[in-house]
């Protein structure tokens, strides 16, 4: 079945097992897992590669930037930056268990599916493409660390390296993770005021001068209070009483 969706999409049979354990990972996190957590995951691996960029141009150096880094000795600025390089991993389990992160979700059910499997499956084409750039030393992750000894693996450079998957990734580098982290900041910082805006410019256009509501005034309803009175809202008179109610026995003398 693997070697027929191959050939049916064009691509290598480890591309199908790839997106089919994604698929598969995705439909796992939809019945165990909220979709505030898979944000909460997303916002962890965004922090992860800020604080990665952020002390490989401070302690390394980066021209573009105008920084030279030196701030400590070179092995030991390395070291600090070969472990920050796992934090886009390790924050994007942790974040979550921890929580907090206030995120605003659809209550329509097919809004809600389509919108949980859109960003997982975006959540893990990212964390793959991530993986590939630590490997093969490329964009921002230029330190050498772990994920260096897949390089020289038969497998990686035999069936991940001619995969679609890897071609794709390696040819769109500088646009995978940009747009992740954009997306995030934009769910994060302005998705509720544009949605807020959307909803008020569609109530005001859908009020503004379509209909006009009209006053039906061929009846009337009045409503009365219970125990008598006048109909127009005038007390019955309380100064007389009945000579049968008279307290002191009623009646002439």
């Amino acid at each position: 079945m693997i070697e027929s969706l191959a050939h049916t999409f064009n691509i290598t049979d480890f591309d199908v097992m790839l997106f089919g354990a994604m698929f598969l990972g995705t439909l796992v996190l939809y019945y165990f897992v909220g979709l505030n957590k898979v944000f909460e995951a997303a916002f962890g691996a965004t922090l992860g590669v800020g604080i990665y960029i952020l002390l490989s141009v401070l302690l390394l150096g980066n021209p573009a930037l105008w920084t030279e880094g030196g701030i400590f000795p070179f092995g030991f600025a390395v070291f600090i930056i070969s472990l920050a390089v796992y934090l886009v991993f390790i924050l994007a389990v942790l974040f979550p268990l921890h929580g907090g992160l206030v995120v605003s979700a659809p209550t329509h059910p097919v809004l809600y599916t389509m919108l949980y499997i859109g960003i997982s499956l975006f959540l893990f084409f990212t964390l793959g493409a991530v993986f590939l750039y630590m490997v093969e030393q490329s964009y921002v992750f230029r330190v050498g660390n772990i994920f260096t000894w897949f390089r020289g693996a038969p497998y990686y450079q035999e069936v991940v390296k001619t995969s679609w998957y890897y071609e794709y990734v390696m040819s769109h580098q500088n646009i995978i993770i940009p747009l992740g982290i954009i997306l995030m900041l934009y769910k994060l910082l302005l998705s509720n005021i544009v949605t807020a805006a959307i909803l008020s410019i569609w109530y005001n256009l859908s009020h503004v001068g379509f209909y006009k509501q009209k006053d039906d005034t061929s009846y009337r309803v009045e409503f009365h209070e219970v125990g008598g009175g006048d109909p127009h809202g005038a007390h019955p008179d309380t100064s007389t009483h009945d000579a049968g109610h008279d307290p002191h026995g009623g009646g002439h003398h």
